[in-house]
């Protein structure tokens, strides 16, 4: 059989960047310096003995400066590979700072069954024991592998496979930074290079692909406030005088703003803003109240809050407002 061709899209991210030695495993993204195109695929030759590997150059950014243009160009590119014939499947090299979200976008936006991989690292190029170069190899691995085929977008890591609704970065530093809240990984890459699917994902399949005829340039404006003790209701109105057209509120415990957000986020609604109500809790569902259904709010179910912004910015820019409508894309399995 002729091998998986795999595009390797490089969008930077600290997999590609150089710190001013081999023990710059903090500071490094302040040198500003990068390996030279090229050169982080030519570090894995074994990549060729797994696939038919090309790679796909991309602007390169830190992740936390990614725009909704990076991510729209991004996202048109990935299409075009696809659609082009000319890959089986798609890698991206990325920074892990907003990874997940890039992947989450990825999942309601590219409609395929050909895998889509979300790889990057937490050690520089430069750095004492990179871990770079083994994600990308396990990320290829995946991407190439039959049982990676219509899961829609996934994120490995510390061969660890995730799934694009769950993953989240639960570390700043360590190599084992992201996790999966209650829902588990949802297989790995073991040392002889099997790829073993535990399990497929159960949530958010009917939305793979959902959203892809969606302008990604012209998204709606989601805001998230986050809740704490003694919160008023400035940031919620300022938000809403921004030109918001969606809130997440990002409560406490299992969904709890202040009684001041609460007034504010009432406002919102009243003024026509959609309001969705998520937890700033690392895992757990939030429960749809009465008192939540009566104000028109929606329950995010277990999304945190970030990825609970793309998928409103989604819906409303793909004419969903109603607030039944809202919820079921959030309960979606």
């Amino acid at each position: 059989m002729s091998p998986a061709r795999i595009a390797v899209v490089t969008t930077g991210g600290t997999i590609d960047s150089l710190g001013t030695d081999r023990l710059d495993l903090a500071a490094y993204l302040e040198t500003g310096n990068r390996l030279e195109p090229g050169a982080l695929l030519g570090s894995v030759p074994e990549l060729a003995s797994i696939a038919d590997v090309t790679e796909v150059p991309f602007r390169r950014l830190r992740a936390h400066a990614m725009t909704d243009g990076d991510l729209a160009d991004l996202q048109d590119l990935v299409v075009a590979l696809f659609a082009a014939g000319g890959a089986d499947g798609v890698v991206i090299t990325h920074g892990t700072n907003t990874l997940e979200e890039t992947a989450w976008l990825l999942h309601l936006t590219v409609a395929t069954d050909r895998p889509v991989v979300v790889t990057g690292a937490m050690r520089p190029a430069s750095g004492l024991s990179a871990d770079g170069p083994l994600n990308l190899l396990a990320a290829v691995r995946t991407a190439a592998s039959d049982a990676a085929a219509g899961l829609g977008t996934l994120v490995v890591l510390d061969d660890t496979i995730h799934g694009a609704r769950d993953v989240t970065k639960a570390g700043t530093i360590r190599v084992d930074a992201f996790a999966d809240g209650g829902a588990g990984s949802l297989g790995r890459i073991d040392g002889d290079g099997r790829v073993v699917l535990a399990h497929r994902p159960a949530r958010a399949t009917s939305l793979r692909g959902a959203f892809a005829g969606v302008d990604l340039r012209g998204l709606p404006r989601v805001d998230v406030v986050v809740s704490y003790q003694g919160a008023d209701g400035v940031l919620v109105d300022a938000a809403v005088a921004a030109g918001a057209q969606g809130l997440v509120s990002a409560g406490t415990g299992a969904g709890y703003p202040t009684p001041g957000e609460v007034e504010a986020l009432e406002r919102a609604t009243a003024a026509g803003v959609a309001v969705c109500q998520a937890s700033r809790v690392g895992s757990g569902r939030v429960p749809i109240v009465p008192a939540l259904v009566a104000r028109g709010w929606v329950s995010t179910d277990d999304l945190q809050a970030w990825k609970a912004r793309i998928l409103l910015r989604l819906a409303l820019a793909a004419g969903t407002t109603d607030q039944a409508a809202l919820q079921r894309l959030f309960d979606a399995d």
